[in-house]
């Protein structure tokens, strides 16, 4: 189990899915994403930040390679952590590859998939998300194949980094797949999966991947579930200040509870 943090202030997002390429709209949502790790550095405000898949649009470390693309985000990113906050990165649907950039480079800790930790005495539940409603079955089964090692190994070694990112132009461009997603009977497919969780002892679930934010409070048992929504259109996350956890939006350079 992770070590118990003294104070705790969490904070967690998901689906930023910075693009590989720099339009006006990119750079505007790139540069609010960049603020926002500006503050949660700022006088050691954030413990922890969990980062719940999807950060990038496609990422992928090659043997001594890796994208160009996002290095202002990188570069907060490893601020943060120099700063004294422990950052996690939980793998989604996009981030195809980690390997040990992130975690030897940046002082990132991946995540190749959802897990529970600890803190405050309360339990948590922290996912991206992807695969678990009914019609994702497609999907689950996919994952089996582009996640397995021999996949990765050929990609890797078969695949030179600029075709990689070429063929990850494309097929970002054809795979978006959270505009299709019909949001409100997921959500609930989502709490459904969530009360599973309670049952099991779980007291706070946290999920990302279909780009709608929502928190649900059980005032029965203080169970609490969120989805983080997206740094896309909704610029949402979740915060826990060793209370309660709270869904909230970033609005000029400030968080906002709504």
């Amino acid at each position: 189990m992770m070590t118990q943090l003294k104070d705790c202030n969490i904070y967690f997002f998901s689906d930023a899915h910075l693009a590989l390429e720099a339009d006006e709209h990119e750079i505007e949502r790139q540069n609010k994403l960049l603020a926002f790790l500006d503050f949660l550095a700022a006088e050691g405000r954030a413990s922890e930040l969990f980062i719940l898949g999807d950060l990038f649009d496609f990422w992928f470390e090659w043997y001594h390679v890796i994208p160009k693309y996002w290095f202002p985000v990188l570069f907060r990113l490893k601020k943060l952590v120099d700063s004294g906050t422990i950052v996690h990165f939980v793998v989604g649907n996009h981030d195809f590859y980690t390997g040990k950039f992130l975690e030897n480079e940046i002082g990132i800790h991946c995540h190749t998939g959802s897990f529970e930790f600890e803190r405050n005495g309360k339990r948590f539940f922290a996912g991206h998300g992807d695969g678990l409603a009914n019609e994702d079955k497609g999907y689950r089964f996919l994952k089996k194949i582009i996640r397995h090692p021999a996949s990765i190994f050929l990609f890797k070694t078969l695949i030179s980094a600029d075709l990689g990112m070429k063929i990850a132009q494309w097929t970002s461009h054809s795979s978006r797949k959270w505009i299709k997603i019909e949001k409100h009977s997921w959500s609930e497919e989502y709490y459904r999966f969530a009360r599973v969780k309670f049952d099991t002892g779980i007291d706070y679930v946290i999920l990302g991947h279909i780009h709608f934010p929502m928190i649900r409070h059980d005032e029965n048992d203080g169970k609490t579930y969120v989805n983080c929504g997206d740094w896309i259109t909704q610029f949402s996350f979740a915060h826990y200040d060793g209370n309660r956890l709270i869904l909230k939006y970033w609005e000029d350079k400030k968080e906002e509870s709504k």
